[in-house]
This record gives C-alpha cells, sequence and structure tokens, in this order.
C-alpha cells in the first residue's frame, strides 16, 4: 500500500468513528458559502474595528525590564475578555515586580544580563516553561521529563547570553504542550543588544509605541464567547486550525499610524496554521523590509513583498507608512497558498475541520490606518550586525527524515522516547543536517532546542517557494541569519549547519521536534543530547 493510499484508509477509519463526512471534504480557496459570513470573520474588512492591543508597563502582556532580581511566576487558571469583553477561560503567567503585576509578562533583557525565576505550577496538571530560541543549559531549558506536578516548583537562573532579538517562552509539558499554550501560557522575551539598540535610535523606534510585538494567532470560540480547544482524531494528526485570528489578543484589530518607519516583530504563536504575510493596499502588495528572524538581526534589510511565517518563526520586519497618505488604509494579510496537507482524505478533513476557515484562505489579520501626522527618520541602516557563516569545512553529516509510519508522524523513524537519544553529538563540533520531508507528507515547522542553526539551502521545493527563493540556494528570507525553527514542505530537502560549541557542564540533553504543537504532542520529537 502506497502512502497515499494509507493516509486515505487512515483518514477513512477515523472519519467513521468521529463522524466526519470526508466524500463531501474539499480544498478550497475560500469559505465556505455555508459559514459567510460570520462574527469576526477575518476576510471582510469592514469587521476589522477593534483597537489593536498595544502592551503596557504593567498588567497583560506588560514590559517588564529584568534586572537580577529574582521574580515568581505563577501559572494559572483565569479568564480573559477577548470577544467582545466576554469572559473566556485562559492559562496566565503571573508576577508581582516593583509593586506591579503582570500577566504573561514580555520580557525585556540586555544580552549578558541575569535572568532568575521560580516557576510555581498553580494548574491541575503537570507544566513546565520552555525559553524558546535561548542558549542555555539543558536544565534550564524546560525540557519535557522536567515537567512539575501542580503545586510544584521549578528554579530557573541563567545569563542570557543571546544576540539581541524577538524570543518568547512558553509551555513545554509532556503531551499537555498543544492545549496549555492554546489555552494562554506564552509571551515574548525581548534581548537588547548594541546593534539592536543602535537601530532603535536612528529609527527613532519605541517599544510599544512605533516598535510593537505581534503574536498573531487562530482561535476557536464558543456562542458564549469562550475559547474552545477540543481536537479530534483528525485534528491530532494533521494539526488544529481556528477560524477567528488574533494579533495580540485582538480579533478584527486595527492600528492608526502615522506617515514613518515602524518595526513589527511578527511571531507565530499558532498552534499549527502557517501564515504567508504581505502588506496590501487593495489589492496591491506594498514592499517591506525584513530585519531578523529567530536570532536577531540579519546583516543588513532585506525587501520583500511577502513571507512565510511557520508556527514558532519569528519575522522581525520594517514597514514604511511614509508611502500612504492621510486616511489611506493597508492590510496585514496572510495571503492564500497551498498548504500541500491535501495530498489525502485526511488532509481535506482537516481543511473543513478547521471550521470556517479553512487553512488556504485569504485574510486579514491587522488593518493600518494613517490618522497620525508624527514622521520619523527616513534612513534605514544599510547594515544592521555582523552574521558569520558557520565554518563546516570538518563538520559531520547528518541525516533527517521527516515522514508518518503507523498512522504516527516521526522523525528517523523514531517517536519521543525517554531515555533514548536518537541525535548524539559531540560538544563544539559542527554538523551538516538535511532535513528530508517525505512527499506524502505536509509542511513540518522544525525547532531546535538549545542552538541556533544557519540554513545552506533548498532543494526540490514547491514552485510557491521556489518564486521566493532569491537568497541563493534555493533560501527563502525567513531562512536568513540565525534560525531555530525551519518550515519544510512536503518533498523538500533543507540542509542547515549546526555548531554545538557551548561551555555547559557535563551532558546536555535537549529536544528537536516539530513545533505544530499536535504533532509535538503526538511525540514527532527526538532527544537531542550534546556530550561534553
Amino acid at each position: 500500500m502506497d502512502r497515499r493510499m494509507f493516509l486515505h484508509c487512515g483518514a477513512s477509519a477515523l472519519a467513521v468513528g468521529t463522524g466526519l463526512l470526508l466524500g463531501s471534504c474539499r480544498r478550497s480557496n475560500t469559505i465556505d458559502a455555508a459559514f459567510a459570513p460570520y462574527p469576526h470573520d477575518p476576510v471582510r474588512a469592514e469587521n476589522f474595528t477593534n483597537p489593536l492591543f498595544i502592551p503596557g508597563s504593567e498588567g497583560p502582556f506588560g514590559v517588564l525590564d529584568v534586572t537580577d532580581m529574582p521574580l515568581t511566576l505563577s501559572a494559572s487558571a483565569a479568564t480573559f475578555p477577548i470577544l467582545a469583553g466576554k469572559a473566556s477561560p485562559f492559562l496566565l503567567y503571573e508576577t508581582s515586580y516593583a509593586g506591579r503585576t503582570f500577566q504573561n509578562p514580555i520580557f525585556k533583557i540586555k544580552r549578558g544580563g541575569r535572568f532568575a525565576a521560580t516557576l510555581h505550577n498553580g494548574l491541575n496538571e503537570p507544566t513546565i516553561i520552555h525559553w524558546h530560541g535561548l542558549h542555555i543549559p539543558a536544565k534550564m531549558d524546560g525540557h519535557p521529563n522536567d515537567s512539575i506536578e501542580a503545586g510544584k516548583n521549578y528554579p530557573y537562573a541563567f545569563t542570557v547570553n543571546n544576540r539581541g532579538g524577538t524570543y518568547w517562552y512558553h509551555t513545554h509539558a509532556e503531551h499537555l504542550t498543544a492545549k496549555q499554550a492554546y489555552g494562554g501560557l506564552a509571551s515574548f522575551f525581548i534581548v537588547e543588544d548594541d546593534d539592536d539598540l543602535r537601530l532603535s535610535r536612528a529609527l527613532d523606534l519605541k517599544l510599544g509605541e512605533t516598535d510593537l510585538p505581534l503574536v498573531i494567532q487562530d482561535k476557536r470560540f464558543n456562542a458564549a464567547g469562550e475559547l474552545v480547544y477540543q481536537p479530534d482524531p483528525v485534528e491530532k494528526m494533521m494539526g488544529h486550525l481556528g477560524d477567528i485570528m488574533l494579533v495580540n489578543l485582538t480579533p478584527n484589530a486595527f492600528l492608526e499610524i502615522g506617515p514613518r518607519f515602524y518595526r513589527f516583530r511578527c511571531l507565530n504563536g499558532s498552534n499549527a496554521r502557517i501564515y504567508r504575510l504581505a502588506f496590501m493596499r487593495g489589492k496591491q502588495p506594498l514592499a517591506y523590509q525584513v530585519i531578523g528572524t529567530d536570532g536577531g538581526l540579519l546583516d543588513r534589510p532585506y525587501s520583500v513583498k511577502e513571507a512565510f511565517l511557520a508556527p514558532g518563526e519569528r519575522l522581525d520586519v520594517l514597514f514604511d507608512a511614509s508611502q500612504l497618505r492621510q486616511g489611506e488604509t493597508v492590510f496585514l494579510k496572510s495571503l492564500a497558498f497551498d498548504s500541500m496537507d491535501d495530498e489525502s482524505a485526511m488532509g481535506m478533513a482537516r481543511s473543513n475541520g478547521g471550521g470556517r476557515l479553512g487553512d488556504s484562505v485569504e485574510f486579514n489579520l491587522l488593518k493600518l490606518v494613517v490618522t497620525k501626522t508624527a514622521q520619523g527618520p527616513r534612513d534605514v541602516p544599510t547594515r544592521l550586525s555582523e552574521l558569520k557563516p558557520i565554518d563546516i569545512g570538518n563538520a559531520t553529516e547528518r541525516q533527517v527524515r521527516l515522514e508518518m509510519a503507523h498512522m504516527r508522524w516521526r522523525i528517523n523513524d523514531e517517536t519521543f522516547r525517554r531515555g533514548v537519544f536518537p541525535i548524539d553529538a559531540q560538544r563544539n563540533t559542527v554538523e551538516v543536517w538535511d532535513l528530508h520531508n517525505a512527499k506524502q507528507s505536509m509542511p513540518h515547522p522544525m525547532h531546535m532546542h538549545g542552538f541556533h542553526f544557519q540554513v545552506l539551502s533548498r532543494k526540490n521545493s514547491p514552485a510557491q517557494i521556489r518564486a521566493l527563493g532569491v537568497h541563493g540556494s534555493g533560501r527563502v528570507v525567513s531562512d536568513l541569519g540565525w534560525k531555530d525553527t525551519v518550515l519544510v514542505w512536503p518533498g523538500e530537502t533543507v540542509r542547515l549547519a549546526v555548531d554545538f560549541s557551548n561551555d555547559f557542564d557535563g551532558d546536555q540533553t535537549y529536544v528537536f521536534h516539530c513545533h505544530n504543537l499536535e504533532h509535538e504532542d503526538a511525540d514527532m520529537m527526538v532527544n537531542m543530547r550534546v556530550r561534553a
């Protein structure tokens, strides 16, 4: 039985058990007429009337400047008003600092600073925090093995040696990551260094005003406005999609801007949805500049009109609003694309299972309206930072296969098992990995804990990626710079270089996994040990 037939039969078997009618499933680049329009429909531009939530100095997503003062972060169940002020069940990290209270604080710290916090598990199930993108010892990283039970504490203390950039933190509880992250346990971790501060001065960028973190998520809600996460077997296999789009937890968000540069730190905080980001004035795509990816600033700005953003990835962009007239409107959109997971009935079931918004529909994320008159500097620095390529002269090569077997997504035929180390590397060595995604598959955003890598090439990419692969060896703009997450499309091979240099004591065990969180919870993850 070939892969296509295997997936089809498996999906059909699941469909019988869940009442899905696969015979009526279909993929479409438009919303099913039976569902459109609907409240908070992101396709309808007239719905975008809610002011974008902008982080302040306390409260929800407040910006917390970190010193060496230790914190206590309590993971707890709460409610949060998302849809028209209706209270929705939500999970939050709560803390107090210098007389202020925070929920899901945005941590801001200078490179070389010390971070200390104790996680208190106020949930009724295990949890742990992963500091996504940070180069820290394994015991500080948030390995699922380190999940703590309800009522227990876990201490974190580490030095932040990362380059300036947009990082984040989120739950990584074993088999509970998807549910807990969907419920709200995630926020930003912003690192500043000299290059980052130099750019802010050059363009007069201020965090919370013209430098805005934007977390993009898709959710589902019931009629009472309550957040709902009840994936069926197909969604557990393919990934959970929502039909209401949130930017900074704001549905149908708009932002008033002036004719100047804005820095948007875009984070895909969705469980499984991929975005194809574009700034659209009507039907006209406007150029914007990508200045950073997962691991901080690039060497220079790169002008694009669209870019893909996979779950877990960050894309740091500059948008020049001086090209707009007073009163003019632009939408940050996700353009339609072929998600390439419709090779089987399973993928088609997922498309309809996503509710009113399929995963290949063009929709709006954020409305930008020029209402302000304040201008700013016009000259973007031609050099942003220094990026040294990893020396692969003596690198060891490793082949990594991504495919399905026995109805489970696997990495080199492995799923997660405690105490088993399918990836065993040596400290202070360099490896070159070839990530091969099976042809009968779906896109997999692959995330490496503890270390960053550099993308060297893409081969056998689908046409929609080849069209954007103009940055040498088939690479797209989101491949540039230092990365911790990379999207691998069906049939594609992505080649990357990893430098396992570290000065941590003893062997270090991290994980390598798919950041489609339903895949991660289904154990598309392996231990990665770096021997001292």
